[in-house]
């Protein structure tokens, strides 16, 4: 008989393609999340036929799965989900997520990726880098890599790829996400105050980030950015040898020369300090801040003593993560994006990306702010001069989920007269039809539209709605809907 693997909150962006893994492994799979499900998600579960509930109930659990995988946003929404509940009263197997790749995904050979951003993109790419040099890695991301069908995978090797989050595993006592991984070999991109829903203080937050390099075996290796924000604090509390990464300081282990942004790809050299070999590299992917994400997965690769051929064919053919600088199509003369950026900062460093590519042409942003830290009026200093590269920028309606005090929270209106501090061209339309209607009014003067939202579940259906009223074809749109 089937294993059973229940999922309490499958509709998570990790948590599905984890579902789906089971499935490919043999495994019967269920589970359960709120009533509305939203694509990309509601898509992706339908089309690789995993059946769930729609609301969480007692009854949803029936029998006695051998694993109960509970997701933190079930609890986030109620933490005395009924199903969580009742699988503890049963004595069941219960794990968080990351319980559940500590269990099934982490390898001897454990890679972890880290920091306050360039996670995904840097995971992803390890893991392509171990796949073309043949090493067969398992691995999770929580985006979609492009190089591969799913951000999940279970291999017999003994190699893995997790990307890292600090925020609690599943109840907001419990420990980081990433003290879970057993890491042996670290990339470490920036320690810049996050999350302050969970960290109240940027102390609390290089706090959590010290505990986990403080995992890293002697034997292991911590691979650190020079230019992230309290690295050097964080690092210097590792047991580990530490390797530096940089795009300009020469005085650091790894950097990059020759930097050439092209129409269509980036050319860069890295360089090692220690015997002053070079790999010249050619990337698909836009802007600074990639070729900086780049350069930290080769100076690990090249640590690993990884043939410098296959990390270059690897670079060149890594077509990146969806919905991160995901290039959607032209509509109507127009380039349209999407892309995850939803921390100011990430917004700031994607928008400089696109003006790699676009140095002149008009660029209109869609933010769509959806991430619960973005609801404090503590995050509105964030705001400055993160929206300058825009041309055009159209905030959009704030859809809120933590439980704060009307004095506490930050509105779409807030958010638009800070970004206007610098930013004179901003406008807020709380109505999906009114982004829609300018956008349409507007489309004329546009070269490219790029909307950014870190899972707002109406972004996809207004991008859908926009493509109808361009008469565009929506064939265009399979990878969202």
């Amino acid at each position: 008989m089937k294993k059973h693997a229940y999922f309490v909150g499958i509709a998570g962006k990790t948590i599905a393609p984890l579902a789906k893994m089971f499935k490919d492994l043999g495994w019967r799979v269920t589970g359960s999340d709120q009533a509305e499900i939203y694509p990309p998600i509601s898509t992706y579960l339908r089309k690789n036929k995993i059946s769930y509930c729609r609301g969480y109930a007692e009854e949803n659990l029936e029998g006695r799965p051998d694993l109960v995988v509970v997701g933190r946003s079930a609890l986030l929404v109620n933490p005395q989900n009924p199903e969580y509940l009742k699988a503890k009263k049963l004595g069941l197997k219960v794990l968080s997520h990351p319980e559940t790749l500590r269990e099934y995904i982490v390898r001897k050979n454990s890679v972890v990726v880290a920091g306050t951003y360039g996670k995904t993109t840097i995971s992803a790419l390890m893991s392509w880098i171990l796949e073309v040099a043949g090493l067969n890695p398992s691995f999770m991301t929580s985006g979609v890599p492009l190089n591969f069908p799913d951000g999940v995978r279970g291999t017999d090797s003994l190699w893995s790829v997790i990307e890292g989050d600090e925020p609690p595993a599943m109840k907001e006592t419990d420990p980081s996400k990433f003290m879970f991984y057993k890491p042996k070999y670290v990339i470490l991109t920036a320690c810049r105050w996050d999350h302050p829903e969970v960290f109240p203080s940027e102390k609390a937050y290089l706090g959590a980030f010290i505990k986990f390099v403080k995992l890293i075996p002697k034997d292991g290796l911590l691979v650190v950015c020079r230019e992230g924000e309290n690295n050097e604090v964080v690092a210097k509390k590792a047991n580990c040898p530490v390797v530096w990464y940089s795009t300009r300081d020469h005085g650091a282990d790894f950097w990059m020369e020759d930097l050439s942004f092209r129409s269509d790809f980036t050319q860069f050299t890295v360089v090692s300090k220690k015997n002053g070999s070079m790999i010249a590299l050619e990337s698909p992917l836009l802007g600074l801040h990639n070729v900086q994400n780049v350069c930290g997965a080769v100076a690990l690769a090249l640590n690993f003593k990884i043939d410098p051929l296959k990390i270059q064919s690897a670079v060149k053919t890594f077509s990146g993560v969806r919905t991160r600088l995901e290039f959607l199509g032209k509509f109507k003369g127009v380039e349209v994006y999407w892309d995850f950026a939803q921390h100011p900062f990430k917004v700031k460093e994607a928008l400089a990306a696109l003006r790699t590519r676009y140095p002149k042409e008009a660029i209109f942003c869609v933010f769509h702010p959806h991430q619960n830290m973005l609801q404090r009026r503590e995050s509105l200093s964030w705001y400055s001069g993160s929206f300058d590269k825009a041309t055009e920028v159209i905030v959009a309606r704030f859809t809120f989920f933590s439980r704060l005090a009307r004095k506490d929270r930050v509105t779409g209106k807030d958010i638009a007269g800070q970004i206007a501090k610098t930013q004179p061209n901003v406008h807020y339309l709380p109505l999906d039809k009114e982004v829609i209607n300018f956008l349409v009014k507007n489309w004329a003067r546009a070269k490219v539209v790029i909307f950014m939202s870190s899972g707002g579940q109406k972004v996809p259906e207004m991008i859908k709605t926009l493509a109808k009223k361009l008469g565009v074809g929506i064939s265009q749109l399979d990878s969202l809907c």
